[in-house]
């Protein structure tokens, strides 16, 4: 039997001796991976895609000719964004579309719903790739879910930037491209929801983009299609400089790369197959994690007062205080006012201050023992800081309910802010200190910012 051809050997046998009887003298026959394929390049893509054959192992799931990379219908572009880095995705798109309209055909735009914001949650507020869709003239779909959704007829690859929703296995299949996902970090490094939060938050110095495939069953797992450099000698390479310090910043410091990795990519086919992995291979224990922000992310808790507390104010280096601020706040503590009910105060302003150490200010948390009547919580001396503690609470935030009633199991404790002795606290306009840091204003939930003494009054133990 071992001249009998299997059915696949034999259909590309007799689309070879087809396209031979047309072909030019230089064409010839050589075996593939144990397929026989024509060789003559013109007329093997057209001949194979014509009869279904494909040289790739029958085992595996899409299979791909190992010729090179086909020319690409005019692209018809769902688009799904959210923030201001996907806007300037979609402007860039929108320029090629015009410019290059054999390029990109159309565009079409997924948007989330708006959210209810503000007092009593009157105020919808939408996404900002909402109002520039509209501004383009680009239709617009708003989905919160894909559930019992199907995407336009004619899309055919999807663009994901910054959505924030996944895209499911159904939707990925049905354009003939598949997805694409442009992603501000140097992948597999922050992978996750904000990376961009967690470069701050890590301390990164160098930064990048990634342009990839959607994966059907993870965020950020896809082939990396095209990736900004990882090395920091690469005049090409993007550093995080030191004056880059909050996410508007660095989303300012990415973007440019990111428009034009996007644009670029498209114009060479990235999206064709056979996809061609392009991203670098990181030592894994060097790799973090980039989780979409959460509430509980924002609190300052107890362990996260006592870690700050050690830290000494450095030129060299930002405190975590100001760093986590800037990069996901505000951020939030908890306290009890003097009626007794929880309140969550929101830091608004704050500075680091040069020079202070846990060795010349207060701590920033003292526990208190109740039964102890006789110790005094602070030095009344005019050598002394002056004190202004108030409650300090660990734990979840209490439902309304329970807000009046102190948890059995928390000790007493106080957070101190405080003032340098021999100032007048209205000179820095009622700004407190508060270890290494000035806190310039707070805002107890439910009112505006206020100046941090004015915010605290009805705080302050006496």
């Amino acid at each position: 039997m071992s001249h009998l051809f299997s059915p696949l050997e034999a259909t590309a046998k007799s689309v070879a001796q087809l396209v031979s009887s047309r072909s030019s003298q230089h064409a010839t026959l050589r075996p593939i991976t144990g397929y026989l394929l024509y060789r003559g390049y013109h007329y093997t893509t057209r001949g194979l895609r014509r009869h279904d054959v494909s040289v790739a192992a029958p085992h595996q799931g899409r299979r791909y000719s190992t010729t090179p990379k086909e020319k690409s219908d005019p692209l018809h572009i769902l688009f799904c964004g959210s923030d201001d880095f996907s806007c300037a995705s979609l402007k860039a798109l929108y320029d090629e579309h015009i410019q290059n309209p054999d390029l990109i055909r159309s565009i079409e735009v997924v948007v989330r719903p708006g959210k209810r914001v503000g007092r009593g949650h009157r105020t919808i507020q939408h996404p900002p790739i909402r109002s520039v869709a509209e501004s383009l003239g680009l239709q617009i779909h708003t989905r919160d879910t894909f559930t019992r959704w199907n995407i336009p007829a004619k899309t055919n690859l999807i663009v994901v930037v910054s959505f924030g929703l996944f895209v499911p296995k159904r939707i990925l299949m049905a354009p003939k491209y598949g997805g694409l996902n442009l992603h501000p970090s140097l992948l597999p490094d922050l992978r996750g929801g904000a990376p961009l939060q967690y470069t701050l938050l890590c301390e990164r110095e160098l930064t990048g983009v990634s342009l990839q495939t959607l994966d059907h069953n993870y965020f950020d797992r896809g082939i990396v299609l095209a990736q900004s450099p990882s090395d920091p000698a690469d005049p090409s390479a993007i550093r995080v400089p030191p004056t880059c310090t909050t996410v508007a910043a660095l989303k300012e410091l990415v973007t440019p790369t990111a428009t034009r990795m996007l644009v670029a990519g498209l114009r060479a086919g990235v999206y064709l197959p056979p996809h061609e992995p392009k991203g670098w291979n990181p030592d894994p224990k060097t790799l973090a994690h980039a989780p979409k922000v959460k509430p509980h992310h924002k609190q300052l808790t107890l362990s996260r007062f006592r870690e700050i507390d050690q830290e000494t104010s450095s030129a060299e280096r930002r405190g975590t205080l100001v760093r986590r601020q800037d990069a996901i706040g505000p951020l939030w503590f908890l306290s009890r006012d003097a009626q007794g009910q929880q309140k969550r105060i929101i830091i608004d302003a704050v500075e680091e201050v040069p020079g202070l150490s846990p060795a010349n200010r207060p701590s920033m948390v003292t526990i208190v023992d109740p039964e102890d009547t006789t110790s005094k919580n602070h030095d009344d001396s005019e050598s002394s800081p002056k004190l202004y503690p108030i409650p300090f609470e660990d734990g979840e935030p209490q439902t309304y309910s329970e807000s009046t009633t102190k948890p059995l199991d928390q000790p007493n404790m106080h957070l101190n802010f405080w003032y340098p002795a021999g100032h007048a606290v209205k000179e820095e306009k009622y700004a407190l200190y508060l270890g290494n840091y000035r806190v310039l204003s707070l805002k107890v939930e439910g009112g505006r910012a206020k100046p941090t003494l004015h915010a605290l009054l009805g705080f302050i133990i006496k």
